[in-house]
């Protein structure tokens, strides 16, 4: 760990449905170390999981509070973020901050394709194909290759969002739904292959995953935080995880995992 690298500070985010306003998030302040995976789990299927995590990648403004990556405020101008990511300066939306959704791109979308177009925006689009194929080589789907995204099934479509993930040399990537609500093994290997892309990364890189299922999210992170009904944010599992009722809402706490001690494979998983 070499300290933080994104920065939450009371963030609240709210929206109006009709004339009533909607509070999703509420005084959030969160960090998250190089080198770190944090977990944010909600009980709620529209918790603010995904809220925060656009936040977070900067593709959604807080309506109050601050958010820095690397020690740079992430500023954004309504929802205006294919102008963010074109930015010659600061955090740049697909090379610095890679977002990975288990929605996935166009189900017609060719997968190296998909995994290459965090590299174009790097500044390495003449020879993406090539590089792309790596990063799948890397997390075992080289199979995946000159298929679509359709045709793939769930658990390809994991290993395929990894490798997009860490196909260049981004600062924080972020995965929605996307590792989560696999079968046990499959989600071992997930975290390994997780763990092993972070260590082997060009630079400082940080990530935050979003899981519906707390089970999942305390395998794969080093530390889970729930969003609470109430819009605040509690830590689950981790250091200094505290016992509260909040923290008990919607799942029983597990054992915290130490990743250096698991014997879990590399191979791809059974999904």
């Amino acid at each position: 760990m070499v300290g933080d690298l994104l920065s939450l500070d009371g963030v609240c985010k709210g929206f109006f449905r009709g004339q009533a306003y909607l509070g999703v998030l509420k005084d959030v302040s969160l960090k998250v170390e190089a080198g770190e995976v944090v977990g944010i789990t909600s009980r709620r299927r529209l918790g603010g999981k995904t809220t925060l995590l656009e936040i977070a990648a900067g593709m959604q403004t807080p309506d109050s509070g601050v958010v820095t990556l690397a020690g740079q405020e992430l500023q954004l101008a309504g929802r205006n973020w294919r102008a963010w990511r074109r930015r010659s300066s600061g955090p740049v939306l697909g090379h610095d901050v890679v977002w990975v959704s288990s929605n996935g791109p166009n189900q017609e979308l060719e997968v190296s394709k998909y995994v290459g177009s965090p590299l174009a925006v790097h500044g390495r689009s003449g020879d993406v194909r090539r590089l792309a194929a790596g990063a799948l080589e890397r997390v075992g789907a080289e199979d995946c290759i000159g298929r679509r995204w359709g045709e793939l099934s769930n658990w390809q479509r994991a290993l395929v969002g990894l490798a997009r993930g860490f196909a260049g040399s981004p600062q924080l990537v972020i995965f929605d739904d996307l590792l989560d609500g696999h079968a046990s093994r499959d989600t071992d290997v997930a975290s390994d292959l997780l763990h092993s892309l972070i260590e082997d990364s060009e630079r400082p890189c940080s990530v935050l995953v979003s899981a519906a299922y707390y089970e999942s999210a305390v395998v794969l992170a080093d530390q889970v935080w729930s969003i609470t009904p109430r819009g605040t944010l509690v830590r689950r599992s981790g250091p200094r995880a505290p016992a509260t009722d909040d923290a008990h809402d919607d799942a029983t706490i597990l054992p915290f995992p130490n990743h250096s001690e698991k014997q879990g494979s590399r191979d791809i998983g059974s999904g």
